[in-house]
């Protein structure tokens, strides 16, 4: 069920000078949506034309409220990171192709992100317990859900390093049986590259512009194809967020 929704903040928590945890509340009506890790919500900003792709972090079906981590990035997303408790929005969501499933004792999946990328993991998480989190920051004070991580399972943080060396060591003695990923394109290129030499399935939800967040407009469309070779594109709001890693191809 997807809907378009007056959402209300209950809380908002300031994680850095320009990013903001959110606790959104559905309206009565919303009851019955059940978004998935890897979707996300396509939030109003205000008298912003467009409105903002913004990737769910959490979902608590009890008490209907949904969970957003907004970064700033331009007017769009300060105005959503700017929300103040009482504060209403248009939401239309969930949105867009979730990670895949797997049964919840799996504790052979690694969740890999990086900064702002943290966010659907964490809903990734709250249905994993047990799997392995490889988290990458520029540094300590901005670490965001490491803790929150760690409760569900074992974490390796680089702050300042890459996080995929830590990736790549681990693979040198263990092997999941999936991994899922969201961070910067650099990141997830490289991220493609060591899963593709280990022949490890790897998903990876995308960040990318957006119009309409229906698959309509074709703004946020991106190359796609097999070993490299660009077969034709994909858009990420339709077709994704969530690819097979191996199909994406980085520009």
């Amino acid at each position: 069920m997807t809907g378009d929704f007056e959402v209300r903040a209950v809380s908002v928590r300031r994680i850095a000078a320009n990013a903001s945890d959110i606790l959104l509340e559905l309206p009565d009506e919303a009851k019955g949506v059940s978004p998935e890790p890897g979707q996300f919500a396509h939030i109003s900003a205000g008298s912003v034309f467009l409105r903002r792709p913004i990737s769910i972090a959490g979902f608590d079906a009890d008490k209907n409220r949904l969970r957003i981590v907004v970064r700033a990035s331009g007017a769009g997303t300060a105005k959503i990171a700017g929300m103040a408790p009482g504060e209403s929005a248009r939401t239309l969501m969930p949105l867009g192709n979730p990670f895949p499933s797997v049964p919840a004792e799996s504790g052979d999946i690694w969740l890999v992100g990086g900064g702002v990328g943290v966010a659907p993991l964490l809903f990734a998480a709250q249905r994993l317990p047990g799997a392995r989190s490889f988290i990458g920051f520029a540094d300590e004070a901005s670490s965001f859900g490491v803790e929150e991580l760690r409760a569900r399972g074992k974490v390796s943080l680089s702050t300042g390093g890459l996080v995929t060396d830590l990736v790549a060591r681990a693979l040198e003695t263990e092997r999941p049986s999936a991994i899922f990923a969201c961070g910067p394109a650099p990141m997830l290129e490289a991220m493609q590259k060591i899963c593709g030499a280990q022949g490890i399935a790897s998903f990876a939800s995308l960040e990318e512009r957006m119009g309409c967040g229906v698959g309509a407009c074709l703004v946020c469309s991106c190359p796609a194809g097999k070993r490299g070779e660009k077969t034709g594109y994909r858009r990420v709001c339709r077709d994704g967020p969530v690819f097979d890693l191996s199909e994406v191809i980085f520009r």
